[in-house]
């Protein structure tokens, strides 16, 4: 060492630093050196510069953001601090203060980190941005520590320490700020300064009822939690996220619970027990209360849901009653069409035996003519009269129509004789094996066709519907042949009767699926604090003060609507709260309006709605070729709802009309009754409400069928949020896409929410989005892991697999929590990870983590 020119010793020098920098010296360091009078040779001032110069324009102090993915670089970059200190030390030979200090803190604390971390990087585990996540929180360790080291360094030399002038903190700043910005809430989606409404003061006080309850700060922002569509897989999913929300007290900050079809049954289960909960109870959204509450496991309540994974297993006597309802829906629905085939049967059969084939034939080929010849003149005096012919649609779908009937007339006699010829004509036995080879060798066409070329499917349903009408025209054609007049008229006669009395008497949700499905949906996930299925609460009667404010999503299908907003979309965004009801286009009446109209409209209700995957309208999915099957087949789990604005009209239950617009997928906005059926149909991530509420914070958890990753439920809300809000979502999904090996980089992606400026605004408002993603990284568990390796297929199962294992379950959930606790790394939030986190806090850290600034925050340096 060099002369001595302090009377201070190593222990008394170093422990008059700051705390940071003292602290990478222990007991033992102290032991050694403590005595050690401080005196740095100009040896050890000049090995201190260099060695902080190395510090200070390093990735490994720097900040270092969630999503920049240069792990491998910073792990480097400390990597070389031992090359760089051994080369001072052998250039320096003096430098004995600077090589005791900087060695001790090399191996002490950076030859650990980098000798575990060098061998999982050659491994591959840095190559998953979600593997990082440990790494990033030891790198901050590290990072403190060389940082503490650096302010030892510039002790020697005099100088002021990296600590003080590390760069990056402007950058977390402007993101800061920028996420400071007031967003104005929507309560109903009204402008809160406007002339609202008696629906949006009663959802703000019921907002505002939950927040006092759980001693949330007033705010004029609000929060909301989606839960995606997906049935059972999405609901596991998602209990497995809202399981690692509690463990740090944010559910109770979470002003909405937006639900769609399998997340409404994790959503329904939290509003039926804590809506209906008595005041002295433990039942709440507190991480100590039920049922989120853990002893030595699982709560009963939790573990109630658990055994209700495979809701539509039953008994044999279940499944009998349920065949029994589908046939007998089938029946009525076959009773209907056949009668109305009997209808037109008997009128063609009149038709043609009054007059002969050879009359009709001249009718059609003169017809023809005279149409074509009428088709050419009408152009000509349209022009002549200086009148357009785009203007007359009624005439000319009345010249079509007129142009259509002979050729179809000519074609169903063709089908007449064609089913004479290889049917009536034969006997019995060669009646059976022409049907037979017929039936066979369709199937086998069909099947091939669908294997090998899928988008033959419409062109094949919709033949297939032809040709099954028009055979059952000809069979009934030739049967009143066979049986004469007299006898074919009083069984058209008999046809009508029991249309009409079907028309009166049927209630044609009484013969849909929808009641069963209702039924064991609210068995599974509608219980009470005892763990027993409860009785259904309405939804006006939801005590709001514990539960978040819920919002159960469905598709209100109109696919016959005239108007242009559903050109293409076929439905509109239906919602439940226990406020209101309705949607855009047939806007939105009070709840107790809509249970006034429908009694049996309870939470069970719109929770099986909101999750009727299986519609013969499905908003944006509908098809005509296949519609008229799904409701042949009796596969119908929507429901017809009687509009309360509607409520003068006569028609007290939906009729045999209702059932024939499923039937041709007709339905519209204007009738009685309108038809409701899965979210999912129109909006998959239940995010569209909160949105129209203008909700700050928004965490969506995305558990639909997406096993390509190709985020069908997020582009389609970008689309509908930009047409119906001018809201723009900006979302880099990268790396949530499937790399080379079958995994995602990461689980979640963080996005900016763009709301559109109004009248009265000032400057943009900006929403955030935490959007949480059904996936797998790589990283997961032993137990999830080797899931994966019994099940392919696992995380994205089909939907329609709703009867979930033990095992299934438990993987499900368990990668929820998982994806929960990812959320919640000091390396990604800049937070200590503990019992209550507050939720602007949160995800202001989750902004500085993963937002680039605001391009306008930067300064025109121009």
């Amino acid at each position: 060492m060099g002369t001595p020119n302090s009377s201070r010793t190593w222990g008394q020098h170093l422990a008059a630093l700051t705390a940071e920098s003292s602290s990478i010296f222990d007991a033992d360091f102290f032991d050694r050196f403590g005595n050690r009078m401080w005196s740095p040779s100009v040896a050890d001032k000049v090995a201190a510069h260099t060695f902080h110069i190395e510090l200070i324009s390093r990735v490994a102090t720097q900040p270092l953001g969630y999503s920049s993915g240069v792990e491998e670089r910073a792990l480097t970059s400390i990597f070389e601090l031992f090359g760089r200190a051994r080369v001072i030390t052998q250039q320096k030979p003096d430098c004995e203060t600077f090589e005791t200090i900087v060695w001790h803190v090399l191996n002490a604390y950076v030859r650990p980190f980098t000798a575990k971390w060098h061998a999982r990087s050659v491994s591959g585990e840095l190559n998953a941005l979600d593997s990082s996540d440990t790494f990033r929180a030891e790198l901050k360790i590290i990072q403190s520590c060389l940082i503490a080291l650096d302010d030892v360094l510039n002790s020697i030399r005099d100088r002021e320490g990296l600590s003080a002038s590390i760069s990056g903190h402007s950058i977390d700043q402007t993101v800061k700020i920028e996420m400071e910005r007031p967003v104005g809430w929507r309560p109903s989606g009204e402008v809160a300064h406007g002339n609202r409404s008696y629906l949006s003061k009663a959802e703000e006080e019921r907002v505002c009822q939950r927040r006092k309850f759980y001693k949330v700060d007033e705010r004029d922002w609000a929060a909301g939690l989606a839960l995606s569509g997906g049935g059972i897989r999405s609901a596991t999913f998602a209990m497995g996220i809202m399981v690692a929300f509690s463990k740090r007290g944010l559910l109770p900050q979470f002003d909405y619970l937006s639900t769609v079809s399998g997340g409404g049954y994790a959503g329904s289960f939290l509003t039926q027990l804590l809506g209906t909960a008595a005041p002295e109870s433990n039942l709440s959204l507190r991480e100590n209360d039920l049922p989120f509450k853990r002893d030595e496991g699982e709560s009963e309540l939790l573990r109630r849901i658990r055994h209700g994974a495979s809701y539509l297993s039953g008994s044999v006597w279940e499944r009998f009653t349920l065949v029994m309802a589908q046939a007998q829906g089938i029946f009525l629905t076959l009773v209907i069409v056949l009668s109305l085939i009997s209808v037109v049967a008997f009128g063609d059969y009149i038709l043609r035996s009054e007059i002969s084939d050879r009359i009709w034939n001249e009718i059609a080929l003169y017809s023809s003519i005279g149409l074509i010849g009428l088709f050419l003149a009408v152009p000509l005096l349209r022009g002549w009269s200086g009148r357009s012919l785009a203007g007359e649609t009624s005439w000319m779908a009345l010249l079509g129509a007129l142009f259509v009937v002979p050729p179809l007339w000519v074609g169903l006699g063709g089908i007449h004789r064609l089913t004479d010829l290889f049917l009536f004509e034969r006997s019995g036995v060669e009646q059976l094996i022409i049907i037979w080879t017929v039936v066979g060798s369709l199937f086998i066409i069909i099947g091939a066709a669908f294997a090998r070329i899928s988008l033959s499917r419409p062109i094949i349903l919709s033949a297939i519907s032809i040709a099954v009408l028009a055979v059952a025209e000809a069979s009934a054609y030739r049967a009143f042949q066979i049986v004469g007049l007299g006898s074919a008229a009083l069984f058209t006669a008999g046809a009508v009767l029991l249309l009409t009395a079907l028309w009166f008497v049927l209630d044609i949700n009484s013969t849909s699926l929808h009641n069963f499905y209702r039924t064991k949906l609210a068995r599974a996930f509608l219980i009470d604090g005892l763990c027993r299925p409860a009785k259904p609460i309405k939804l006006s009667a939801v005590d709001s003060s514990r539960s978040p404010f819920p919002i159960l999503n469905c598709a209100l299908n109109v696919p016959g609507s005239t108007d242009p907003r559903m050109r293409g979309r076929h439905a509109d965004v239906m919602s439940f709260t226990p406020v209101a009801a309705g949607a855009p286009l047939i806007d939105y009446s009070p709840i107790m309006d809509w249970e006034g109209a429908n009694p049996s409209l309870d939470l069970a209700t719109a929770m099986a709605l909101s999750g009727a995957a299986l519609s013969p309208q499905m908003g944006l999915r509908t098809k005509r070729y296949s519609s008229f099957w799904l409701t042949v087949l009796n596969l119908r789990l929507g429901a017809w709802l009687r509009n309360p604005k509607a409520i003068g009209r006569r028609t007290s239950r939906p009729t045999v009309k209702n059932l024939l617009q499923e039937l041709l997928a007709t339905a519209d906005e204007k009738g009685t009754y309108v038809q409701i059926s899965d979210g999912g149909h129109i909006e998959n991530l239940g995010i569209y409400e909160l949105l129209r509420r203008r909700c700050r914070f928004i965490v969506a958890v995305d558990g639909e069928h997406d096993e390509k990753m190709t985020f069908h439920g997020l582009t389609n809300l970008q689309r509908l949020a930009y047409i119906d809000f001018g809201i723009t979502i900006e979302a880099n999904l990268e790396d949530l896409r499937l790399g080379n090996e079958g995994f995602s980089r990461s689980h979640f992606r963080f996005c900016r929410v763009r709301y559109p400026l109004g009248q009265s605004d000032q400057q943009e408002e900006i929403g955030y989005l935490a959007y949480l993603k059904l996936s797998l990284t790589g990283n997961e568990g032993e137990f999830i892991r080797r899931y994966k390796l019994d099940e392919p297929a696992f995380p994205h199962h089909s939907t329609a697999n709703q009867f979930f294992t033990e095992v299934q379950f438990e993987a499900y959930r368990a990668l929820g929590e998982h994806v929960g606790d990812k959320m919640f790394l000091p390396a990604i939030t800049g937070l200590s990870d503990g019992p209550v986190i507050d939720i602007k806090d949160w995800f202001i850290g989750l902004g500085n983590g993963f937002l680039d600034p605001l391009q306008s925050n930067f300064p025109n340096c121009s």
